[in-house]
């Protein structure tokens, strides 16, 4: 990743954080928090990754939501951020913190 674009996804990082909590209190899927963000080359489309807190419905269903809602938080987002082109954003689960913590355990049962 160049420099303009990694600046430009950890802008983009701050500024989704801020909207995402301001306007998905309703959607009852949980504290949801950015952990990544991916920006293509041509500053078109940016690769979302999340994570939940205190979500009741499985993640597949969560992810759906906020894909369901991604032209309003788009919306939303250029708004607040200056850019020539708003980038298109698609949300994906991130399984980091699973596999860490799977990971985790494999090596606690090899030691006891």
């Amino acid at each position: 990743m160049s420099l303009r674009t990694q600046r430009v996804a950890e802008e983009l990082k701050h500024k989704l954080n801020s909207v995402m909590a301001k306007d998905l209190s309703e959607l009852s899927i949980g504290l949801v928090t950015i952990t990544n963000v991916m920006v293509s080359p041509d500053l078109k489309t940016a690769k979302i990754y999340v994570t939940f807190i205190g979500n009741k419905e499985p993640v597949d269903k969560c992810v759906d939501k906020l894909n369901e809602r991604k032209r309003h938080i788009r919306f939303l987002l250029a708004k607040i951020i200056s850019l020539k082109y708003t980038p298109d954003i698609i949300f994906y689960y991130d399984y980091t913190y699973e596999y860490a913590d799977r990971i985790q355990k494999l090596l606690n049962d090899l030691k006891g």
